[in-house]
């Protein structure tokens, strides 16, 4: 699976162009008086405007593994990167095979850099917008996860991602190259215990077995 698109909402364009340019080096692809787009690697990332609704989101960008230390470094001296524990801002999930950070971006969404050892690097070898090679995950929150998946996998043929056991609080639909995070309504985002799970406009497009499926959730 493929993140190909991802749209969001945002109350503040102008501060969300200043810190997806600025801090994250992203190049504009397009902008209006209510939209905003930035190329994300192989993603279209984009921000649509919104007013007093204060839309909160969790969404992943994959990173070259080998660099995500480098990475790490950089970003410290850019954001505040969320603690992981007392004593780490850095999360090493082996099960996945994969290194990530977190930090806010100017809208309070949950942004994660992940490093995945299992796909390739390419030839990254600097910290700029070309580091990220696509939007990997976008966390969708619902009211049942298990029926939320069951309809996804029924009717746009995906499966659960193998290195993650689904339950009933916390599934994963795809692959290491694009995944679709199902938790249920209020859950706590990782790795705080204050942000809580909302259901705000999301619209995704994804890439797997060759069709391109459009998925919006309102």
């Amino acid at each position: 699976m493929i993140i190909k698109e991802l749209t969001l909402l945002s109350d503040n364009l102008a501060a969300t162009k200043q810190f997806y340019t600025r801090i994250l080096g992203l190049s504009i692809v397009n902008e209006t008086t209510s939209t905003l787009s930035f190329a994300a690697g192989a993603t279209l990332l984009c921000f649509e405007q919104s007013t007093n609704l204060r839309p909160r989101y969790h969404f992943a960008f994959n990173i070259p593994y080998t660099h995500v230390m480098g990475t790490f470094r950089q970003m410290s001296t850019r954001v505040e990167l969320l603690p992981i524990s007392e004593n780490s801002k850095l999360a090493d999930f082996i099960n996945w095979n994969a290194k990530s950070f977190y930090f806010h971006d100017n809208n309070g969404n949950i942004l994660e850099f992940i490093g995945r050892h299992d796909l390739p690097d390419g030839d990254k070898i600097s910290f700029d917008s070309s580091f990220i090679l696509s939007v990997s995950e976008i966390g969708l929150p619902v009211k049942n996860v298990k029926e939320e998946c069951e309809k996804l996998i029924k009717k746009y043929h995906c499966g659960y991602f193998a290195k993650q056991p689904p339950s009933d609080t916390f599934s994963v639909l795809g692959e290491d190259t694009g995944l679709l995070i199902i938790v249920p309504v209020g859950r706590n985002w990782y790795p705080t215990a204050n942000h809580p799970a909302e259901a705000f406009r999301i619209k995704v497009v994804i890439v797997d077995s060759e069709q391109e499926v459009p998925l919006l959730y309102e």
